[in-house]
């Protein structure tokens, strides 16, 4: 069985008002440089809790402060720890978390991982109807009928997301170049890919990793003074 861990933490300003320097300590050199450049005060505190969250799964792993870590960039911009490339990461963020998911499992070569906080916007139908499939198009419209449209078109921008972050392509691979089906958590016509999709707090996470064996997601919610 391969495993997968996934940290979701909640942004707390107060907390990181009031505890910014002993916080800012835990980073890695890359992520203070990052963080210090960063002149809004929401997004250097997302910067922030990001880069704890990787020391934290990095300290947990390898039992090595997070002033060693060095992080590079794969051919397509995914970034992975320098000397340590059997540790397989992703992070996002959206509303007030960040998640990381991240394996050692030498039976993984990537890892995805999309949050996205569940909102009614006007200009769903728009985006589905611009980047998605047939399939997700019918997905989502029958939400409808039962006003379920916001969530289930998230579900399926999610799990899309974290397949184009498990390939590393990004942008680089279109939206509908490929269907998801969040009702059997997979990819049309593809075996090989294993999901997950867990709702905290009105936010969807949705991870992906490529596995034909078993994989059990083991998720931690992490607060911030864990992290100090």
């Amino acid at each position: 069985m391969v495993r997968i861990n996934i940290f979701v933490t909640k942004i707390d300003d107060g907390f990181i008002d009031n505890n910014f320097d002993i916080l800012y300590e835990n980073l890695y050199p890359a992520r203070k440089e990052a963080v210090k450049k960063l002149k809004i005060k929401k997004t250097a505190y997302v910067s922030l809790t990001a880069g704890l969250l990787l020391a934290k799964a990095y300290e947990d792993i390898y039992d090595k402060a997070a002033k060693d870590i060095i992080i590079e960039k794969a051919e397509h911009g995914k970034p992975y720890i320098k000397g340590e490339e059997e540790f397989k990461y992703n992070i996002s963020h959206s509303g007030d978390y960040v998640v990381l998911a991240y394996t050692t499992d030498e039976a993984i070569t990537s890892i995805g991982i999309d949050i996205e906080k569940i909102k009614t916007r006007d200009d769903d139908m728009k985006i589905a109807n611009r980047f998605f499939t047939g399939e997700e198009m019918d997905y989502i419209s029958e939400g409808l009928e039962c006003s379920d449209v916001d969530t289930r078109f998230y579900k399926v921008w999610t799990m899309k997301e974290a397949f184009l972050k498990y390939t590393g392509m990004g942008l680089g691979q279109r939206l509908d170049s490929f269907s998801v089906n969040p009702d059997e958590l997979s990819i049309v016509g593809q075996s090989n890919i294993s999901y997950d999709m867990k709702v905290i707090d009105k936010h969807i996470i949705s991870v992906c990793v490529g596995c034909d064996d078993g994989v059990e997601y083991n998720y931690s919610q992490i607060t911030l003074d864990k992290l100090c």
